[in-house]
């Protein structure tokens, strides 16, 4: 009899079995719960990286702005080999933004001038802030026109040139110690004194003429205080430039040495007015003993960080009357930072050393 192996019984198969409608209901909320996760901090992770941006920023530009006018104040009153001192203070109230040479050979010894606050700001600069101060510096520049890495001299920019020659500085007219003229485009030249061998030609150098304020705008309408300075450039013209945006406030507090010992004796945030001026040989006196600046700059961010509301005040020195100022709270989503730094006007200051 033959064995025959049994048979097997043919496995059902079963028919594949999709999700319930719950179930894909489950997941699709456990899904769109991980997401939902997922872009909260995505978007906190950006918005505080942009916020970090904007920070940074409004910091650097704070730096940046104070280390430009400290620059130009710790240099004002700078004229190379000539002493100012021997031209002698001017008659009359300098105008900063005056464009003739006559007056800019004048004023040598007006270094610094400072406008208060609430004080009528220099013609030749708009858009000025209000509450905010402004500040002239006047000196040469610390290149000799041609030597290496400075510009050569230019046609229409105006310099300063002074004689160290013995012949020529035995005219007892200072006048003729010293020119300050533009350089003209051809013909003969409008600097000709010379250097001690009294035959090398002496030394150009640039006359400076700075007037630092705060803008309300840094391009017309955005409503983004700006740093700006106005300068005086060829053929005696000042234009407005933009340095720093976002400076919202600027104050001064300058230091007056009233017995020639350099060392500042007073301080004034208007030393035009101090001790009751009201006149132009009260007024210039007061100026050439400026021989410090103590600098209040306010930078605020660009742009607004939401959330976020500033209600912080900030002190910027005292005011022309002795009294605190104080600005703020503002009450808006922009970020502040206050600055403050004294800078020595080191030639001036240093002139009374000797």
């Amino acid at each position: 009899m033959t064995a025959h192996p049994p048979l097997r019984t043919p496995m059902r198969l079963r028919a594949p079995r999709g999700f319930t409608l719950i179930e894909l209901m489950v997941g699709i909320t456990l899904g769109l719960i991980v997401l939902a996760v997922v872009t909260t901090a995505f978007v906190n992770v950006s918005s505080n990286r942009r916020d970090m941006e904007r920070t940074g920023r409004q910091i650097e530009n704070g730096r940046f702005a104070m280390q430009l006018l400290a620059d130009d104040i710790v240099n004002t009153g700078y004229f190379g080999e000539f002493d100012p001192r021997d031209v002698g203070p001017p008659a009359t109230k300098p105008d900063p933004c005056s464009t003739t040479v006559a007056d800019m050979k004048n004023m040598v010894m007006m270094h610094v001038q400072g406008y208060a606050a609430g004080s009528v700001k220099p013609s030749c600069i708009s858009d000025v802030r209000s509450g905010t101060a402004v500040v002239a510096v006047r000196r040469t520049g610390t290149c000799i026109a041609g030597d290496t890495n400075c510009d050569a001299a230019a046609t229409g920019q105006i310099y300063l040139q002074s004689t160290l020659c013995n012949d020529e500085l035995a005219n007892p007219a200072i006048s003729a110690h010293y020119i300050v003229a533009a350089k003209p485009a051809s013909g003969p030249s409008a600097f000709p004194l010379h250097k001690h061998d009294c035959a090398t030609l002496a030394s150009l150098r640039s006359y400076v003429m700075h007037i630092y304020f705060i803008a309300n705008n840094n391009n017309t309408g955005d409503g983004v205080p700006t740093l700006k300075r106005a300068e005086l450039g060829a053929n005696g013209e000042f234009s407005v430039v933009a340095l720093v945006e976002g400076i919202e406030n600027l104050q001064l507090e300058y230091g007056l040495d009233t017995n020639g010992d350099s060392m500042p004796d007073a301080v004034s945030a208007d030393p035009g007015t101090y001790g009751g001026c009201a006149a132009d040989p009260c007024y210039i006196t007061n100026w050439l003993n400026a021989v410090t600046a103590k600098v209040h700059l306010l930078s605020r961010s660009t742009e607004a960080s939401p959330g976020y509301r500033d209600t912080k005040t900030y002190p910027l020195g005292l005011q022309a009357d002795g009294t605190q100022l104080t600005v703020g709270p503002y009450n808006d989503g922009f970020k502040r930072h206050a600055y403050t730094e004294t800078i020595r006007m080191n030639n001036p200051a240093g002139r009374r050393e000797s």
